[in-house]
């Protein structure tokens, strides 16, 4: 669902970069080890008699160390204070990993610090989740968890048992949980809405693409006139979608222009708002024949088209859900992608304008009472 922000790339080289890095260094100190340099010997003997989930936790605290240190450049403010704390942080706790005693409990406070914050700035809109960011509490997790199966033999009594078996897999699904709500809560810029992802453009319009956006909403509007009625609209060969509870709109379906591009004359399908004096025209939209096939922006960023992902659709009842953040659906249910879709609002659609993809929530609200 996420993609890797442009700024957050550097993150990548720095890991990999670590990782290199410490390998040729292992295999430096070996070979000074063997010439019998004695701090060499020392570092070799220490390293050898680090258990291997010791070094694979040691190593990954080296490797979120770095990645947070990478990202500081792209952060401001207190974000950014952060990164240098945790980097700072990691790094020494992954070096103590292999020659000291007394790093597992900082550690574990360390790496429960940094994933809850991590969650709370994702669900506050401070951060907007990505795969660097993910990628990097994943690796946390599993140091976490490695730190905690590293515990003192004599100390593994059966509550401590249970109370890691427990919270260990309740902090993974909060922490997944918390960053994919804390996703369809803040959409970052190529996202409408959630699972709806935005048709890339150019970030202002010019005049020429002004004025056919507005030609666009004009013959739109004076096409779809005629379907007012709802009646008029189904023996035109439009049908109605199922009703939703969750869905204050009804959308009117019709397979004849399936074909058709951009049509303002055969418009995919038209948009009808449910009232207390039952049915108002409120718009229509536009559909391209298959997912992944933009079409066209005539306006540019001012008719952007967006496509549905990660949605869940069920046979049994027609309803539609978002895929758990485990990219799965639930039983009886397959995932789909819709084909871009491009809405036209003959009504005033308020602050979002007369192409947003959704409708804007005080319209939504005066439609529903009127």
């Amino acid at each position: 669902m996420y993609d890797i922000a442009a700024e957050h790339a550097a993150a990548i080289g720095a890991a990999v970069f670590l990782v290199v890095s410490l390998w040729l260094a292992l295999r430096a100190f070996s070979e000074l080890a063997r010439r019998q340099f004695t701090w060499a010997v020392t570092l070799v003997e220490t390293y050898r008699a680090t258990s291997a989930l010791t070094k694979l936790a040691g190593v990954l605290m080296l490797v979120s160390g770095v990645i947070h240190l990478a990202l500081i450049p792209s952060h401001e403010g207190i974000t950014g204070v952060l990164f240098v704390i945790d980097g700072v942080g990691f790094i020494v706790l992954g070096a103590a990993a292999f020659a000291a005693h007394w790093w597992r409990r900082p550690a574990v406070f360390w790496l429960l610090a940094t994933i809850i914050a991590y969650v709370i700035w994702i669900i506050a809109g401070w951060e907007t989740p990505d795969q660097i960011g993910i990628g990097c509490k994943l690796i946390e997790l599993v140091a976490l968890g490695l730190v905690l199966r590293l515990g003192p033999a004599g100390r593994r009594t059966w509550p401590r048992r249970i109370g890691r078996a427990v919270a260990f897999p309740m902090l993974v699904s909060l922490a997944t949980l918390g960053i994919w709500v804390g996703g369809l809560m803040h959409p970052d810029a190529l996202h409408a809405h959630a699972g709806a992802l935005l048709q890339p453009v150019a970030a202002v319009a010019t005049p020429e693409q002004r004025e056919a956006a507005t030609r666009l909403l004009s013959d739109t509007r004076a096409s779809i006139a005629r379907y007012r009625d709802p009646a008029t609209a189904i023996a035109a060969g439009f049908k109605p979608e199922p009703v939703s509870s969750a869905d204050p709109l009804r959308h009117f379906v019709n397979a004849g222009n399936a074909k058709a591009i951009l049509d303002p004359k055969h418009p995919q399908a038209l948009v009808y708002a449910q009232t207390k004096h039952g049915l108002q025209l409120i718009g229509a939209m536009y559909q391209m024949p298959r997912a992944g096939q933009w079409g066209p922006d005539p306006g540019g960023p001012l008719t952007q088209w967006h496509q549905h992902e990660g949605i869940c659709f069920s046979p049994f009842g027609f309803e539609f859900s978002f895929e758990t953040p485990f990219w799965t659906c639930p039983v009886g249910s397959t995932s789909i992608t819709t084909p871009p879709m491009l809405h036209v609002w003959i009504i005033d659609n308020g602050k979002l304008g007369p192409f947003a993809a959704d409708l804007d929530k005080t319209v939504q609200k005066q439609l529903q009472g009127s």
